[in-house]
């Protein structure tokens, strides 16, 4: 249709500029992936401009009182520029809503990965991805709670009960832990496992990590399962060297290991309902600021017999201060 116009009015009249129109428009349409078919058309363009050119008179002195303007140099000038002006525009304004996508799905991503892992660890994976994360703790200290006998009454409780029963519970021992500026690893059932000292060493780890557990003692005092059953929770501490990393490359996880956390755990298990059992590293750690009452020698799974003691509370003094 260029092609005719431009025959009947002369390249003087400025129409072979829709050309440019039709290439800008070809990537538009066809896309960016098909290069080699946008490139093929605006060579064409540029061919049809040229041959136009050539074989094309410059004026033919036709006149028309109703094409004038579409065929006067002016017109195909404002004609062909609102065009190109109109396609720069989606395009930017498709980019730029692309970018704010892209914004959001990586400030969401970074959320995500906020909840998995410690801001730390999250901030050194983003940095080196690919790289191991493994650290070694000299001085740590853990934490295990746990709804004693929970999971063998929970067989008959409706799992929307169970479910909804179980995040209230997690949600305000997260809360707490927040509070404390400690670090949750993870829940197993009805298990809560905390870590202080990692991945951010503290001086007072065992200190910081009593408090938590005296805070969370008293936050389920008086738990209560679906069916209005008691539900006595045991913790238990134990302190020591750890080691911590991210493993895994799918659902990949912040975890520790080592003796310390076998420890902790087994504080928990052999504990008693309501109480903070804790091993003798932490009591040494402890006992110049709280009170603890021995509880003796048990025998302990993997460790044999262990003298342990119950965290009371803070010394009145401690408390004061």
């Amino acid at each position: 249709m260029i092609f005719w116009v431009t025959s009947l009015v002369g390249t003087g009249g400025g129409e072979r500029f829709g050309y440019l129109a039709i290439a800008a428009l070809a990537i538009l349409i066809v896309g960016t992936e098909r290069y080699v078919l946008t490139i093929a058309l605006a060579i064409a363009s540029v061919a049809m401009i040229i041959i136009s050119d050539l074989v094309l008179p410059r004026d033919t002195g036709f006149e028309s009182p109703t094409m004038m303007f579409v065929t006067s140099f002016s017109g195909s000038v404002i004609f062909t520029a609102g065009v190109l002006y109109a396609i720069i525009f989606y395009a930017v304004r498709q980019m730029e809503r692309a970018e704010a996508t892209a914004e959001y799905e990586q400030s969401r991503s970074e959320a995500l990965l906020l909840n998995i892992l410690p801001p730390s660890v999250a901030e050194r994976l983003k940095s080196n991805t690919g790289a191991e994360i493994a650290d070694a703790y000299p001085e740590v200290s853990v934490l295990f709670a746990d709804m004693a006998g929970f999971t063998a009454r929970a067989s008959d409780t409706a799992p929307e009960e169970l479910v909804r029963f179980l995040n209230a519970v997690y949600t305000k021992i997260d809360n707490l832990v927040q509070r404390h500026g400690l670090e949750k690893i993870k829940t197993t059932g009805d298990a809560y496992m905390v870590v202080s000292g990692a991945p951010k060493p503290l001086v007072n780890h065992a200190e910081a990590l009593a408090d938590l557990a005296i805070d969370i003692r008293e936050a389920l005092t008086g738990l209560l399962d679906p069916k209005g059953r008691a539900v006595p929770v045991r913790i238990g501490i134990a302190s020591g060297p750890a080691v911590a990393g991210v493993v895994g490359t799918h659902k990949f996880f912040y975890d520790v290991w080592g003796d310390t956390v076998n420890t902790a755990s087994r504080m928990e298990s052999t504990g008693e309902p309501g109480k903070i059992q804790i091993a003798p590293i932490t009591r040494d750690l402890l006992a110049d600021c709280f009170c603890l009452v021995e509880r003796g020698t048990i025998e302990v799974r993997g460790k044999g017999p262990m003298q342990t003691w119950f965290l009371i509370g803070r010394r009145r003094s401690e408390r004061s201060a």
